[in-house]
């Protein structure tokens, strides 16, 4: 490789995980003014857990979450989500967690735009792309049969501004590793039945 492409490639690079830890810093910075998680494990990467239920679950236990749960935490409970996925963008592993008074207690109305973000099937099929790994606007255009790069670049801003997507180089977008869990746990969520 050249010293060009390769001076490219680090700055990529570089771009990419200056826009992770701007991420980061802004998820600390809005999380330190509230109460501490269930489980401080928010992580796009794996975790080891030095916290075991009092008893093991039954190999195949249906309930083996839940009652990991319980044996945690005290009443009034928590929510909890985790995921241990492998997708295009490679092997993630993550959980978050909030008390229920907590989430009893916090304006819903904070979360509007990131959840209206997610309101519109074109959006929706743009994630499911992403999810398969970073692409172009050209292939998003192309993969979707849409008119324009103008209808793509509409609906990623608005991706993007929710939190939902990202541009770690002119012309290409991907989802946050740390957005990928918590989008497939919105998805599980919405299944009726």
């Amino acid at each position: 490789m050249d010293d060009e492409g390769s001076t490219g490639e680090i700055t990529a690079r570089l771009r990419r995980l200056e826009q992770r830890v701007a991420e980061l810093e802004k998820d600390r910075a809005h999380s330190s003014t509230r109460p501490a998680p269930v489980a401080d494990t928010r992580s796009a990467v794996a975790q080891p857990s030095d916290q075991a239920t009092s008893t093991p679950e039954p190999a195949g236990s249906p309930w083996w979450a839940l009652n990991a749960l319980k044996a945690q935490v005290e009443s009034p409970g928590a929510v909890v989500y985790t995921g241990t996925v492998d997708v295009g963008l490679g092997h993630l592993e993550y959980q978050w967690g909030r008390p229920t008074e907590f989430l009893l207690e916090t304006d819903w109305a904070e979360h509007a735009d990131t959840v209206a973000a997610l309101g519109h099937p074109l959006r929706l099929a743009i994630l499911r792309r992403l999810i398969d790994g970073e692409r172009t606007v050209a292939q998003i255009v192309d993969e979707l049969e849409l008119g324009s790069t103008g209808v793509a670049y509409h609906h990623l801003s608005a991706l993007q501004n929710a939190g939902w997507a990202t541009s770690p180089r002119r012309g290409t977008w991907t989802i946050p590793a740390s957005r990928v869990v918590p989008l497939l746990t919105i998805v599980a969520a919405a299944e009726k039945g």
